[in-house]
């Protein structure tokens, strides 16, 4: 594929509606797609973290990317999530996309065992090698149990089919800007959602959360000017979406998510299966912080 390098913008990390026998809705999955990109998206993240990639039936895996690249239509950039342990099974989920027109992969380092900073660079080099696809390598440490750190990204770095990051580490960013570290078709994405007007301050405006997903309306609020930023616009929108993300931290996040997004006409379980159901009282609190800060 061409040299990538992503646009300024928000790249949310869609919500994955499936039924009780985890087949996805389609239905609520366009109209969140739909959503998302007349919010104006720069691009999209399918099957990631909130998207629930770890949790998706294999069969419908590749069913899910290939109805998010139909519905998306080529107007955005689709990236999707093939987050797993082994080389061999991470290889395996790309090749399950078979030809599907994507801007590239999303992986975690392995997340069953914690693996040492070589295990790492080794695991994302064999990756950049037998993908047909570009990689983009997501920071995740709350489930890895390790940080990608400037040891571990700079040799990275110099792979050319490694193209891109995920991070919401914020000196890391300021490190490699500072010292002039990153190749021009190297894109980094943001991820820490607390300090988004603060990075968009210092340049950093590709921008990366699943909370996004839900709330359409204060983040076109936040992006729809990006290249002219009005910090104070930023900063409320910002505070609005925290609001309601800090309620879903009431009880169980990814639960909270399916009920805001009901509440969204985009119905479906966004939670993995075995996730407790929230409460009534946790139900009222999102309804009324959603027409609160304009969602509804």
């Amino acid at each position: 594929m061409s040299e990538i390098r992503l646009k300024n913008g928000f790249y949310p990390a869609l919500g994955t509606p499936t039924d009780n026998e985890g087949k996805l809705i389609e239905k609520s999955f366009s109209r969140h797609i739909e959503s998302m990109i007349s919010s104006g998206a720069a691009g999209v993240l399918c099957m990631g973290t909130m998207g629930k990639m770890e949790s998706i039936l294999n069969d419908e895996y590749p069913k899910i990317a290939g109805k998010c690249t139909g519905i998306v239509a080529k107007r955005v950039p689709v990236m999707v999530g093939v987050m797993d342990c082994s080389v061999d099974r991470v290889i395996a989920r790309i090749e399950a996309l078979r030809d599907l027109v994507i801007e590239g992969v999303v992986a975690t380092a392995p997340f069953y065992y914690k693996v040492n900073a070589d295990g790492i660079i080794n695991f994302f080099t064999l990756i950049a090698k037998k993908s047909k696809y570009p990689v983009f390598i997501y920071d995740l440490p709350s489930v890895t149990q390790v940080s990608i750190n400037i040891d571990i990204l700079e040799p990275l770095l110099k792979i050319p089919n490694i193209k891109g990051m995920k991070t919401a580490n914020l000196n890391l960013i300021l490190h490699l800007i500072r010292n002039d570290m990153i190749r021009q078709d190297f894109s980094i994405l943001y991820s820490g959602l607390d300090s988004f007007d603060v990075a968009i301050q210092a340049g950093i405006k590709k921008n990366l959360d699943g909370m996004l997903s839900c709330t359409p309306n204060n983040t076109r609020l936040i992006y729809q000017n990006i290249e002219n930023v009005d910090n104070s616009t930023i900063s409320f929108h910002l505070n609005n979406i925290l609001t309601l993300r800090n309620i879903f931290l009431q009880e169980n996040v990814m639960a909270a998510f399916s009920y805001a997004m009901e509440l969204l006409d985009c119905p479906g379980n966004y939670h993995p299966d075995y996730a407790s159901p929230i409460s009534n009282k946790l139900k009222e609190e999102i309804y009324t912080v959603m027409k609160e800060i304009k969602e509804m």
